[in-house]
Order: C-alpha cells, then sequence, then structure tokens
C-alpha cells in the first residue's frame, strides 16, 4: 500500500486520462494498493480502471454533473447497489446525448442521487425506448470495495 501527494506534472497527465470531464480543485493524492485511487482533499475522487480515471460514486455525489446519467426506477436501486449491471427495463431517463461506451453515471427517480459509474452498451435514447437487455456495465457502485478502503 502506498499513498503519496501528486506533483502537478502527475496531475496534468492525469487530468488529461479522464475518462470523464469533470475536474475541482484541491489537494490531491494517489493510494495504490489492489485498486489505484486518486483522493482530493483525503476522499476517493477517481478510480484507475484500463488505463483511464472515472469519478467516484463520492465524488460525483459532491459535484453531481447535469449531463451523462442514466435514471433508474426505485426497484433496480437495490440491484445497482450490489453490483449489478443497468438493464434497459429499469432506466426511466437517460441523457440523450449519450452514445454507446460513454462513461454514465446511475442516479435513483426520486433523489436523483448518484448510484454507480459505468460503461454506456447502448445510446441514451435506446435507453428510454428500449425494455430489454442490458444498458449500463457497472464498473463501480455506492458501497464496493472503494468506499471500504480507506
Amino acid at each position: 500500500m502506498r499513498r503519496y501527494h501528486l506533483s502537478k506534472k502527475k496531475i496534468k497527465e492525469i487530468r488529461k486520462s479522464l475518462a470523464f470531464p469533470l475536474w475541482k480543485d484541491g489537494a490531491y493524492e494517489i493510494f495504490e494498493n489492489d485498486i489505484v485511487l486518486i483522493l482530493r482533499d483525503g476522499k476517493p475522487a477517481y478510480f484507475l480502471w484500463e488505463g483511464r480515471y472515472y469519478p467516484t460514486v463520492y465524488f460525483l455525489l459532491e459535484e453531481t454533473p447535469s449531463n451523462y446519467f442514466v435514471t433508474v426506477d426505485m426497484g433496480a436501486v437495490r440491484h445497482v447497489l450490489n453490483g449489478a449491471n443497468i438493464f434497459a427495463a429499469g432506466v426511466v431517463d437517460a441523457d440523450p446525448k449519450i452514445e454507446e461506451n460513454s462513461v454514465v453515471y446511475v442516479r435513483d427517480e426520486k433523489y436523483l442521487k448518484p448510484l454507480a459509474v459505468g460503461i454506456a452498451l447502448i445510446s441514451g435514447k435506446e435507453m428510454i425506448y428500449s425494455k430489454e437487455g442490458i444498458a449500463v456495465k457497472t464498473l463501480h457502485y455506492y458501497g464496493d470495495k472503494i468506499s471500504k478502503i480507506l
């Protein structure tokens, strides 16, 4: 396990490797274990997956974007919080700008709070109208091992 502050040069490199265009200034550190995390002010902000940095649900709760969302019905929430992929049947709304392979965040329909981060397998428009198949591959969800690392 390693934890250290990031140099300005390393922060620039990381910003170029962001999978989702969301950045907020702060004190950044890197935490390396079986998962590589970027911490902002001591809290998990990004995780490394296949060479790119993705925002954590905890960062999205602080800085919730108004785009690239997938909204699921309340019946799907418990499955999402157990790490399930998002099925199109549970999607009630999605950003129409979402394209296949876009990075998205999943939120509940009642409180609109981020629950998970994933990769869209179909477009946002297809998610709304389709009722079959997997819409989002879940990479990280609230309560997974990232939350238990620190």
